[in-house]
Formats: C-alpha cells, structure tokens, sequence
C-alpha cells in the first residue's frame, strides 16, 4: 500500500534510470578529462628539454605571448602582465632583445615612452611551435583509423560549439568569458 507522500514504483525507477545516466555521463566525462590531460612524466621532460634547447625561457615564451595578443607594451606594463618588475622586465627584454625576438622603440607622441615590440623574430616562435606541433599531431593521426578519426573530429567539433554556446551565454549575461582561447580558425594551407 502507498502512503500519500510515497512515489510509485515507475517513479522510482524512472529517477533510477535518470540517475544511472547521470553518472555514467560524469564518468565519461571523467574519462575524457583523463585522456585530454594526461601527460606523463617522460612526455613532460622531453617537452621542456626541447623548450630548452630552443634556449627560450618560460617567462619569454610569456613575454611574446602577452605582445602578440596585446600588441606593443610599455615596459611597466608589459612588467605586470608578466607579473615581475620592471628592472626584471628589462633584464628579460634585454635578452630577448639581443636574440632578435623583440625591439623597443620610442612612441612618437611621447618620446619618453618606450614600448616593446616583437620582431618577425618573436611573432614566428609561435608559428614554428604550431608547425611543429602540427606535424607531430599528424603522425599521430596517421596511426588511427578511419572511424577513430571521425569520431575524433566530431567530438572536437562538439567541444568547440560547446565552448561557443558557453561564450555565448556568458556574453549575453555580461560577463567576460572565461576561457580567453582564441576563436578556432581554418588552417594556413
């Protein structure tokens, strides 16, 4: 007999399934976040001594981030997108300045202000990353299948629609998106 407040049996199972679902879909998620950033040890070593041999730090690779998403900085300001200080940022600059990544020139409207540029230099490191990166992704595609491939490309595709409806809603609620990746774009061919 059911009391009052009791749910029936189909109720109950049908709240089973939901909850069955939404576990098995948490898991899969758990899995998928396994495999996006798994990065072992030997894979991580291998990553930095080739940054390494590059002789480029992580702080410069910041440095020509920062220039080449925000344009020329001011010292002080490019200082605190870094996040050192300024005589550190001039050390920095300094360095990269003598390897041709970067070049400081004055502003013409005030000749007291001294912003920092990236040379073609510094705006092909990111090209030659890509690039490599590109040919490294592409032996590894090489190795999967027809339909593993496939199915790869749709769930990219998925992520970057979902990624765009998250902007979207983030966007029409006012507030920044979090995620400061750059829109995707077709590949130089």
């Amino acid at each position: 007999m059911l009391h009052e407040n009791e749910p029936d049996m189909d109720t109950v199972r049908r709240t089973e399934v939901r909850d069955d679902e939404a576990s098995g879909r948490r898991a899969t998620v758990d899995d998928l976040l396994d495999e996006l950033t798994a990065w072992s040890p030997r894979d991580r070593a291998g990553t930095f001594r080739k940054w390494r041999h590059g002789a480029l730090s992580l702080i410069q690779l910041n440095v020509v981030s920062v220039l080449e998403a925000d344009g020329p900085l001011p010292m002080s300001r490019l200082a605190d997108e870094v996040d050192v200080s300024v005589a550190s940022a001039t050390g920095i600059v300094d360095r990269m300045e003598r390897r041709g990544l970067v070049e400081r020139r004055h502003d013409t409207d005030d000749r007291r202000v001294v912003a920092v540029h990236l040379t073609q230099g510094g705006r092909g490191i990111f090209r030659d990353i890509a690039a490599r990166r590109r040919a490294h992704l592409a032996t590894l595609l090489g190795e999967l299948t027809d339909d593993e491939r496939t199915g790869l490309l749709r769930g990219i595709r998925g992520i970057r629609v979902a990624r765009q409806r998250l902007r979207d809603a983030q966007g029409s609620a006012g507030e920044p998106p979090d995620d400061p990746s750059p829109e995707p774009r077709e590949p130089d061919r």
